[in-house]
């Protein structure tokens, strides 16, 4: 099995690079170089990074793009923009349509509108997008020759104040709490939003259960994917074990 460690926080960014990391060398060679493909394709690079912080190694993964939209993206430009990054990566996974119709449904539940009347601002964003599709197409590299998927800790939300479109709101977001439903949570010690819609969503996709006793010294590979924001002096990260 594949355990997801979201005890210091999940996004998508950090589960790409976590992902990225877990691949043996050659797999992740390629599959970085699909998800790079596809970002140029959308005038955007993609990058990662050995990062050494708190007495552990991973990856740091980063888009650069031209200066984002201020408008939001509706619920058929955004399903386009994934079916089209599907298409580059040569996906043929579910899991990223199912991570933004859970997010589009979280958000229509938030706002209390139709899905297909959400527009979303900062999580409909090309490379939130990309991590999506990016996230379905290596989780499938990572579990399709085993016989068990993911398991995920208790997720670790963090907590205080964020600023996004519609203005300051209390972490976790109204959509994220929603999310978070059935999902064993905690807020932490920490300020600030350690966990993102999208990464909530992906471990609620992804994840057949949840347990915190997994025994995380008799793993085959380990793989860290750090975030750029700090919590107490630490970056944020997702640990991945594959057992």
């Amino acid at each position: 099995m594949i355990y997801v460690d979201a005890r210091e926080g999940v996004s998508g960014d950090m589960l790409v690079a976590a992902m990225l990391g877990l691949l043996e060398e050659g797999p992740s060679g390629d599959a970085f170089d699909m998800i790079e493909r596809a970002a140029s394709l959308h005038a955007m690079s993609f990058t990662k990074t050995e990062v050494e912080d708190g007495g552990e190694k991973g990856l740091l993964v980063n888009y650069a793009l031209p200066e984002p939209s201020t408008t939001g993206v509706s619920y058929e430009a955004a399903f386009a923009l994934l079916d089209e990054m599907d298409e580059h990566l040569g996906s043929h996974s579910p899991t990223g349509r199912l991570i933004l119709k859970a997010i589009f449904e979280a958000e229509s539940e938030a706002h209390g509108v139709p899905p297909e009347q959400v527009h979303l601002h900062e999580i409909g964003r090309p490379q939130a997008i990309l991590n999506m599709a990016a996230i379905g197409f290596i989780s499938r590299k990572l579990v399709e020759d085993r016989d068990e998927g993911f398991v995920s800790s208790k997720i670790v939300t963090g907590k205080g104040i964020t600023v996004v479109s519609h203005g300051a709101v209390r972490i976790p977001p109204p959509a994220a709490r929603i999310l978070l439903r059935g999902l064993r949570h905690e807020e932490g010690d920490a300020t600030g939003e350690r966990a993102t819609p999208t990464g909530i969503a992906a471990v609620k996709v992804l994840s057949k259960s949840q347990s915190d006793m997994v025994p995380i010294n008799h793993y085959i590979r380990k793989s860290v994917g750090f975030g750029s924001r700090r919590f107490g002096g630490r970056l944020g990260r997702t640990v991945l074990y594959l057992y």
